[in-house]
C-alpha cells in the first residue's frame, strides 16, 4: 500500500480534500467518509470551502436570513481515487454564524435529508439563543429524542466576529 505524505501546512483546501480522497481510496478498504472543509480568515471573513458529499452547511447571517451554501462539491472520500473537488469561496459578514453538520442531525428513517436540512435551517433562523453554547444546545436537542437514528450527530458553529488588531 503506497504511503501518501500529507499535504505541507497552507496548501488549498481542494488540494487538502483531494489528497485525503486519494489516500483513502488508495486503502482499498471499502471505506467511505463525507466532508466539508472550510478555511476561514478570521481578519476578513472571507472563506474557501469544498464539500464531499457533505451535506450542505448552514449561514445565519447578521440580519437572520438563514441558508443552506449552494456549494459545489463531489462524490464522498474513498469513492473515486481522481475525484476533483471544486473550491467555492464566500464572504462572512461579521455577526454571521456558520453551522457545520453531520447527515446524522438531519436525517432520520423514512424521511427525505431535505426535509431534515430545512427543519434544522428554520430553528437556527429562529433561534433566540444569546451564545454560540445555548444556539447548539436548540439544534442538537430534538436529534437526542430519536432512538433510531442511524447515524452520528455531531455540530459545528462559528460564530464570526471581525478580529481586530492589537
Amino acid at each position: 500500500m503506497p504511503c501518501t505524505p500529507s499535504p505541507p501546512a497552507g496548501t488549498p483546501p481542494q488540494e487538502v480534500v483531494t489528497h485525503t480522497n486519494r489516500l483513502l481510496a488508495d486503502l482499498e478498504a471499502d471505506a467511505f467518509a463525507t466532508c466539508c472543509y472550510i478555511e476561514l480568515d478570521p481578519g476578513t471573513g472571507r472563506a474557501f470551502a469544498v464539500r464531499a458529499g457533505h451535506p450542505p452547511p448552514l449561514l445565519r447571517h447578521p440580519d437572520g436570513r438563514t441558508e443552506a451554501l449552494d456549494l459545489v462539491g463531489g462524490v464522498m472520500l474513498g469513492v473515486e481515487a481522481n475525484a476533483l473537488y471544486p473550491v467555492t469561496a464566500f464572504t462572512l459578514a461579521p455577526g454571521s454564524v456558520l453551522a457545520l453538520y453531520t447527515d446524522g442531525l438531519v436525517e432520520q428513517p423514512g424521511s427525505d435529508i431535505g426535509t431534515g436540512i430545512e427543519a434544522v435551517r428554520r430553528a437556527f433562523a429562529h433561534s433566540g439563543a444569546d451564545s454560540v453554547e445555548e444556539l447548539a444546545d436548540q439544534l442538537v436537542g430534538p436529534a437526542r429524542g430519536v432512538e433510531d437514528r442511524p447515524d452520528d450527530v455531531a455540530l459545528l458553529l462559528a460564530a464570526y466576529r471581525r478580529a481586530t488588531g492589537a
